[in-house]
């Protein structure tokens, strides 16, 4: 069983902080199946390892609308944990967003949105994200200048902190696509 650290108090300095905070996150989301791992990661407080996947496998990448992708971490109560909430809207109902959003919807999935200069990741080895009823929507519009997409916003419930982080790889996500390795195996 896995050591049990408590939390350790910091201080929180304006001055020692850099002052931009902007809010959002990027307009990437990296999703992966968590069957298609190697193993499980592993935690060192708030940052998860970087992931390793089975021979032809890997992460899908989601181009999402512009400043509309973002995780709220709320407590559960005391001792209760956190709740993680991600939020992200595809710009598309098409056939591909349709299968995507019924492939999202009965998966068990991990996320992966990068955070300016670091990644945040949605992601428990033993608990599933999940979205309730109605967390996928799509919505054609009804006038021409209405916007047509997919609003997806799942949660994950019982993790130590409300924004957990993963460990990027040197050659970035993009390295790691389920695409670019199927694309490099030998006979394709």
């Amino acid at each position: 069983m896995p050591e049990v650290k408590c939390p350790t108090l910091q201080n929180i300095l304006a001055g020692t902080d850099c002052m931009e905070d902007f809010g959002g996150l990027g307009s990437i989301v990296y999703v992966f199946v968590k069957s298609d791992l190697k193993a499980p990661l592993t935690r060192n407080d708030n940052e998860w390892s970087t992931p390793e996947f089975q021979e032809g496998k890997g992460l899908y990448k989601f181009e999402c609308k512009e400043d509309s992708q973002g995780i709220v971490g709320s407590s559960q109560g005391y001792r209760g944990g956190f709740k993680q909430q991600l939020d992200f809207v595809l710009e598309a109902v098409n056939k591909d967003s349709s299968k995507v959003a019924r492939a999202l919807n009965n998966l068990d999935c991990g996320y992966i949105v990068k955070d300016g200069e670091v990644s945040q990741i949605v992601y428990h080895p033993d608990r599933k994200f999940v979205y309730e009823a109605d967390g996928i929507s799509a919505d054609t519009g009804k006038a021409p200048e209405d916007d047509r997409q997919v609003n997806l916003s799942g949660t994950l419930k019982n993790v130590f902190y409300p924004n957990m982080f993963v460990k990027e790889p040197e050659e970035g996500w993009d390295s790691m696509l389920a695409s670019a390795v199927q694309a490099s195996e030998p006979g394709e």
